[in-house]
């Protein structure tokens, strides 16, 4: 998990005659770091800003997220750091009954008036004719829409390296940490609530699809923390297989806009007297929705829910169980009783190869799946007795079966690819 976030409902003292709530989103990505850091440090920044100070937010925000970066490099340990992150965040004044959103990157901040959402931040992407007019003044390039082909977005806090030109200032670098700046004047009787999230949620709720489901959990009796898990829940994948939506990390806040003298019983109270018509029937519906690809007609709108990678993963240990014993069989050999206190002997048992040097030419291997293939890198079962054994299928065994996906098993002889045991791997995010 990259994210981090902070919950301030009052970064003044007690004794001031002012109110003042930050409320922050840090979205991670090369690492956790950064995000870490701004968790943990940024309202420190914010008030040490003279222009905080002054009570000049919008200001206080922008000198906050410069002033991080500043500190960062500053830090014998963070300055050499890779990872960067993005920021959403919010100031709420009491006394100036005033809204301020500062964001850099492609997190969100979304506003809910009378049940619509009213958008205070805006995705900062390469692809934007803004953004990438100030990545290529600053000799960078966008491509396959990353920055320099790697970043995919075009602001945030760290990411140093695209930060090195020293005849450019903070909002000309090729990432910048400079926020965009939108104020709102409360107005409490229309302005309902905040949702700050980063973009793991985006990538699946629409910003109206989002104020809906919290309208509906309020209708439902929900608190915002369930309400919230509830909303992750909604966009989390239920397989890995599908496009990759719904697989990324994910964070959310939604902040109660309360009334003077109003506790969040009563606001739920008000909101749910509001009664707005929305599009989401269901929690579990927008879920089958987000996630058309994938087959829900077996679940009732709880298993919907239950779904995820784990049951995945007890399907390739069934696969798994399945391979060794195809293994076994084609191997015309004993019933493997293999432990771990003889794993060289063990070994030669299940290795085609030791069976070839004895003459011996082993038969079609009957290979479920790439999935069980993958999980067959050991298990431990009892055995009738009650003793535990261990199932190993070696790593000469298991290059070898990746050898024979895609050709006849019939004509594969192990001793002629010998030469063929480099593994490459690739990984995007």
């Amino acid at each position: 998990m990259e994210d981090s976030h902070i919950l301030e409902p009052n970064v003044l003292t007690k004794s001031d005659k002012d109110h003042i709530a930050f409320y922050g989103v840090f979205d991670g990505h090369g690492g956790a770091k950064v995000a870490e850091y701004c968790g943990n440090k940024i309202a420190d920044i914010l008030q040490e800003q003279n222009s905080f100070q002054k009570r000049n937010l919008s200001r206080a925000l922008i000198d906050t997220f410069i002033n991080t970066d500043v500190r960062l490099l500053q830090d014998p340990v963070m300055k050499d750091d890779h990872s960067g992150c993005t920021a959403t965040s919010i100031l709420i004044s009491k006394s100036q009954n005033l809204l301020v959103c500062g964001n850099a990157g492609d997190s969100r901040t979304v506003l809910a008036i009378d049940g619509n959402a009213k958008a205070l931040s805006y995705d900062h992407k390469p692809t934007l004719a803004s953004e990438k007019s100030r990545i290529v003044a600053a000799d960078g390039f966008v491509e396959m829409d990353r920055v320099n082909g790697n970043l995919a977005l075009s602001r945030a806090i760290g990411d140093f390296e695209f930060k090195s030109n020293s005849n450019l200032g903070a909002e000309e670098q090729i990432v910048t940490c400079v926020p965009d700046i939108l104020e709102h004047t409360l107005d409490y009787d229309r302005d309902e609530f905040v949702i700050l999230a980063c973009d793991g949620i985006w990538d699946c709720l629409s910003s109206q699809d989002c104020v809906d489901l919290v309208h509906l959990g309020l209708r439902e009796g929900k608190t915002l923390n369930e309400i919230s898990s509830r909303i992750i829940d909604v966009c989390c994948a239920p397989t890995t297989e599908g496009t990759g939506i719904g697989c990324d990390n994910m964070s959310i806040l939604v902040v109660a806009l309360l009334r003077e003298g109003e506790d969040v019983a009563q606001w739920g109270d008000r909101m749910r007297s509001k009664a707005h018509n929305t599009s989401v029937r269901s929690f579990a519906d927008k879920r089958r929705r987000v996630f058309s690809y994938y087959d829900f007609s077996k679940c009732n709108d709880e298993q919907v829910f239950a779904v995820t990678t784990k049951k995945l993963q007890d399907k390739f240990t069934r696969d798994h169980e399945a391979a060794v014993a195809s293994v076994t069989a084609a191997n015309n050999d004993d019933a493997m009783d293999i432990d771990d206190t003889d794993a060289d002997t063990d070994a030669e048992n299940l290795d085609p190869s030791s069976h070839a040097r004895n003459k011996k030419t082993p038969g079609p291997i009957d290979l479920a799946s790439l999935e069980a293939l993958l999980g067959a890198t050991g298990a431990v079962k009892a055995d009738s007795n009650g003793n535990k054994v261990t199932y190993t299928l070696p790593q000469s065994a298991l290059t070898q079966l990746l050898q024979t996906m895609g050709h006849d098993p019939s004509t594969f002889h192990p001793n002629n690819d010998d030469d063929n045991h480099n593994t490459s791997r690739s990984h995007s995010q």
